[in-house]
């Protein structure tokens, strides 16, 4: 069994409340009864349980009936309520906002779901200042020791990286159920189908600068619903985006964002591409590469809440640094080029060198499969596994 490093017992401890959020796949019924085998009693609603479902979605005020009973039997210690899924009835936040005022110090909750599109989309009250936010990902770094060319080719949901064999039967059915399971039945797109074409397409656009005009036009709709479309993967947790490096003195830079899908096996999956060795493509395998050490870094820069935002940086001439770290204007900048090369050159880090020109002061770092460190200027040149660790934590 893999230790999460998102502990519930020691974050929450008795008293706390909090929205879990992640992707399908990533443990999180794992995580929660692991959690509640530590606690004396809870009152548990499973949202996906049909009955459930259907017993608040026709009346969610009766929430409030339900908690008030399990009280009476709960003196000691506040009554943990834990409701899965709670995306699925959105109003359900209302009543838990309204039992947490009410019975402050009494009652305490712990909310998961897989998607905040709908809970956002009805404009709910997120509990913001009552319940933390907490994100559970695929496995990180932190957590086990990560085969990087196998994590590169089958990513790291729990499922796909424990599998002694056949990982890429999951991932294919991970990949199509989660179109019906997550987008159909929560009603998140009209047109099913193309939503798929678009899937295959922000795939191949994986890390890549969006034109969403040029992308609606390989899915034959609008661009705006492909701005929605990349919306509901960013919402869904499937896909995170970097928007243009923000703080920069050059007039012309590209201003298109950049996403980056979840996990490394999901990506190969939806490009056809998950039984193709990610050792036979150089390019291929950078790429992946890049991929992989983007949602790292996100990962980790959650886990250990050290509150940076991510971006990236791209001129019209075609320099860019991969990924921008920055807690805000005032915050030293850390600029990241990631390279699937043992000893990177300064040729490799043109765009770097360009980044530092324009900021002095940025920190400046590559991350790429050398065994030791060494340092190119006045660039960090830094094995990967530790390079991830030290540019979060490194003041």
């Amino acid at each position: 069994m893999i230790e999460r490093f998102l502990n519930l017992s020691r974050i929450l401890g008795d008293q706390n409340s909090a929205l879990l959020f992640g992707p399908r796949g990533t443990g999180k019924t794992h995580l929660i009864k692991h959690f509640l085998a530590t606690r004396s009693s809870a009152l548990t609603i499973d949202l996906l349980d049909p009955r459930e479902h259907n017993r608040y979605l026709l009346n969610p005020a009766q929430l409030i009936r339900d908690v008030e009973g399990a009280m009476v039997e709960q003196r000691d210690t506040p009554l943990l309520v834990c409701i899965d899924e709670v995306q699925k009835i959105p109003p359900l936040l209302d009543e838990v906002h309204l039992l947490l005022e009410r019975f402050r110090g009494r009652v305490r909750f712990l909310l998961t779901g897989s998607s905040a599109r709908k809970l956002k989309r009805v404009g709910v009250n997120l509990l913001a200042g009552r319940a933390w936010t907490l994100k559970l990902h695929p496995f990180t770094t932190l957590e086990m020791e990560i085969d990087l060319d196998r994590a590169l080719q089958f990513g790291t949901l729990p499922m796909a990286a424990l599998a002694s064999q056949r990982p890429f039967r999951y991932l294919e059915s991970y990949c199509a159920t989660y179109l019906q399971e997550e987008i159909q039945q929560e009603a998140l797109v009209r047109n099913v189908q193309a939503f798929h074409r678009f899937l295959e397409v922000a795939a191949q656009m994986n890390g890549a600068p969006v034109q969403y005009a040029k992308v609606a036009r390989d899915c034959h709709v609008a661009p705006n619903t492909v701005r929605d479309y990349f919306d509901i993967l960013v919402d869904t947790y499937l896909a995170f985006r970097l928007e243009p490096w923000s703080f920069s003195v050059r007039t012309q830079l590209r201003t298109n964002p950049k996403y980056y899908l979840f996990d490394t096996g999901v990506l190969n999956t939806l490009r056809g591409e998950l039984r193709a060795d990610v050792k036979v493509s150089g390019f291929r395998t950078g790429a992946l590469f890049e991929s992989f050490m983007v949602t790292e870094l996100i990962r980790l820069n959650d886990y250990l809440e050290t509150g940076f935002k991510f971006y990236h940086w791209r001129t019209d001439r075609g320099k860019e640094v991969d990924c921008v770290l920055s807690r805000g204007p005032s915050d030293q900048a850390r600029a990241i080029e990631l390279k699937n090369a043992e000893t990177p050159s300064e040729l490799d880090l043109a765009g770097l060198i360009s980044f530092a020109d324009e900021h002095p002061t940025a920190a400046l770092y590559c991350l790429c499969r050398t065994p030791r460190p060494y340092k190119l200027g006045k660039i960090d040149v830094l094995p990967w596994r530790e390079g991830l660790r030290a540019v979060i934590e490194r003041a």
